[in-house]
């Protein structure tokens, strides 16, 4: 062994070349990066709402993923486009294509990137959990060309800042599918949380969007 270090963005990049687009990684053998698991009603909105407001510390950026032609893939994405035109945080959408946008993040100089994608946790269908530093680089199934794990593993090498994921479970991914009522519902629910921590701060969001390549966030 020659004892060379393979880093991430090297990785990052063998995967950007090599894998084909809209291919998944296998289910989970089991369950141990489900994380904190949060319901999204009633007082344990409470609870996320209490885990953002702990992690957003500095300067934040929030990412949302998905595939908008995927149903329940676009959880992530649509998140970022409801609390895109709140303040005191950048917004990047970076719907099924995060590791065109890593060089965003990067020049954002974060202390905390959230990300949001659906993910499955082997739960319910719109339930939902709150990853925080530890455990973001466990094995994510991932429905995108980059693994997640590989995007958190880069982002922490590059910025170190906190990482933190916010998964939802799908219920359906298909193309050209609907999103589901469930995850419909839980992207509501997350959104309003969202909207209810942002209002707790006073810097002005910035907004990128991957389907129109405008924005304000530095290139």
């Amino acid at each position: 062994m020659s004892g060379h270090e393979v880093r991430p963005a090297d990785r990052l990049e063998s995967y950007k070349r090599c894998r084909p687009r809209g291919s998944g990684d296998p289910p989970p053998t089991d369950s141990r990066f489900r994380g904190n698991d949060v319901a999204l009603d009633g007082a344990e909105n409470m609870d996320l709402r209490e885990q953002l407001l702990s992690a957003a510390q500095g300067n934040v950026v929030v990412m949302g993923i998905g595939n908008p032609c995927r149903g329940d893939d676009a959880a992530g994405s649509r998140v970022a486009r409801e609390i895109a035109e709140r303040p005191g945080v950048r917004v990047i959408d970076a719907q099924d294509v995060p590791e065109d946008y890593l060089s965003k993040v990067e020049a954002c100089q974060p202390d905390t990137v959230v990300l949001i994608d659906s993910v499955d946790l082997g739960s319910a269908p719109g339930s939902a959990a709150f990853f925080d530093q530890d455990r973001t680089t466990g094995y994510y199934p991932s429905t995108h060309r980059v693994p997640l794990q590989l995007i958190v593993s880069y982002l922490e090498r590059t910025t170190h800042a906190r990482i933190f994921l916010l998964a939802i479970q799908p219920r359906q991914t298909g193309f050209l599918q609907a999103m589901s009522v469930e995850v419909s519902s839980s992207v509501e629910a997350i959104t309003g949380v969202f909207n209810d921590v942002l209002r707790t701060r006073s810097a002005p969001a910035q907004v990128d969007f991957a389907s129109s390549g405008k924005g304000v966030v530095p290139a």
